[in-house]
């Protein structure tokens, strides 16, 4: 994805440094997303993050959300205040909802005040109930369309209740790490195997034995060293030398929950 005129040189070294980072860190959700938000957070000047994954209409129903993660909290009665929101359901609470409802499944990186006008927002009680004892208010929302795996990535960043919004070079660099997310999901969407091959194989390459193996995915080990037979067969390798060393030349990509549903 080219970068943007306002994205500096040195931006851009530092996302595609951040997606190396997260390729290590691959085969756990949950330590790469909250990599993420923290070196993300610091690029851009973020106090808070948030990130999770969900199905493709998920994003305003947080009980669908799988791996979330939220990074930054000035205490934990400010993380409180806002959490609590996603208990309520009454209709017109946050003003954002429209936009984001008619935006629906597609990519996009917006910021607080493309969404809500500052009259609705001030006035509404989401920011009055939650986001104003929570000490944040501006925020950019970036989604990310998945379609190879039928889901959508969320990232929420916000700045403290005093600071400026986010301006429109760290509007783009969230919004380029992002879609550079994207093309690693969908090259590696492309050459996923079977889901429980996939299991097998990410634990093997997370040093993992057989046995090992089988106690995670609560399988029998007999059912395991079928699969690593047949990962065998499919990578055209002879040992677990060889299929490691195949498996690394496999397009590499953070790993969704959504994969193993």
């Amino acid at each position: 994805m080219p970068m943007s005129e306002t994205v500096t040189w040195q931006d851009a070294r530092a996302v595609f440094r951040l997606l190396d980072e997260l390729k290590q860190l691959s085969h756990d959700t949950l330590a790469w997303r909250r990599h993420l938000l923290t070196e993300l957070s610091l690029l851009v000047g973020a106090q808070v993050g948030m990130a999770a994954e969900g199905p493709e209409w998920g994003l305003l129903s947080p009980a669908s959300h799988l791996g979330s993660v939220d990074t930054g909290w000035e205490s934990v009665s400010a993380r409180r205040a806002w959490m609590n929101l996603c208990e309520r359901t009454e209709p017109e609470l946050d003003p954002s909802d429209k936009r984001i409802t008619q935006l629906g499944v597609s990519t996009y990186t917006l910021g607080r005040q493309e969404l809500a006008l500052d009259r609705s927002w001030y006035r509404s009680g989401v920011f009055n109930d939650h986001y104003r004892p929570a000490r944040i208010n501006h925020y950019v929302l970036s989604l990310l369309h998945v379609p190879g795996y039928g889901a959508m990535h969320y990232l929420f960043l916000f700045k403290e209740q005093a600071e400026r919004p986010f301006d429109e070079r760290e509007r783009q660099i969230v919004h380029h790490l992002h879609g550079e997310l994207g093309e690693l999901w969908r090259a590696a969407s492309g050459a996923r195997l079977p889901r429980r091959l996939q299991q097998t194989l990410s634990l093997l390459q997370a040093g993992c034995g057989e046995k090992e193996v089988a106690d995670q995915l609560q399988l029998s080990p007999q059912t395991v060293h079928d699969y690593c037979k047949a990962l065998h067969k499919r990578l055209r390798v002879r040992s677990r030398a060889e299929l490691l060393a195949r498996a690394r030349a496999l397009p590499q990509a953070p790993r969704l929950l959504i994969q193993d549903r």
